[in-house]
């Protein structure tokens, strides 16, 4: 029996002409699992929010936080070893840039203050609070809030 091919005709070398198309379809398959593969692991990192004492650094705890009415949270840490405050504001999950900012302002009336369009977190921001006071927030889209004078230390 002669093989032929699908148009009717007949490979002069049967072997290798089979061997080829199968090594074709094995790289279609690699590829097509290579990219889904990915996929697969770009879209869990893009949408992970960060984490507060990350964005802080090494030895900063948070002390307070406040959600806003949108998908974000201010955090207000405090590093001991440092004396000094750190206010960011985090998006439950990362996306399109839009307006976030973070601030933080001791009783002599210094403040410090991120803001521009983020698709994570705004901040952070440090001030040297030890033995003051401190007035943190933020803002995410339209939304702000502004905490009262505490966190003296």
């Amino acid at each position: 029996m002669q093989r032929t091919s699908r148009n009717g005709t007949s490979p002069k070398n049967w072997k290798n002409w089979t061997s080829g198309k199968r090594r074709l379809r094995s790289a279609a398959v690699v590829a097509v699992v290579a990219a889904a593969g990915l996929l697969g692991t770009a879209a869990p990192a893009s949408a992970a929010a960060a984490s507060p004492t990350a964005v802080c650094g090494s030895g900063y705890s948070v002390i307070d936080s406040h959600s806003l009415a949108t998908p974000a949270t201010i955090y207000l840490l405090y590093s001991a070893g440092t004396g000094k405050n750190c206010v960011v504001t985090i998006r439950d999950t990362a996306g399109t840039a839009n307006f976030m900012e973070a601030w933080v302002t001791k009783t002599d009336g210094k403040r410090v203050i991120d803001t521009g369009q983020y698709t994570s977190y705004a901040g952070p921001v440090y001030i040297s609070a030890a033995g003051t006071c401190v007035m943190w927030g933020g803002g995410y889209s339209k939304v702000s809030w502004t905490s009262d004078w505490g966190h003296c230390g």
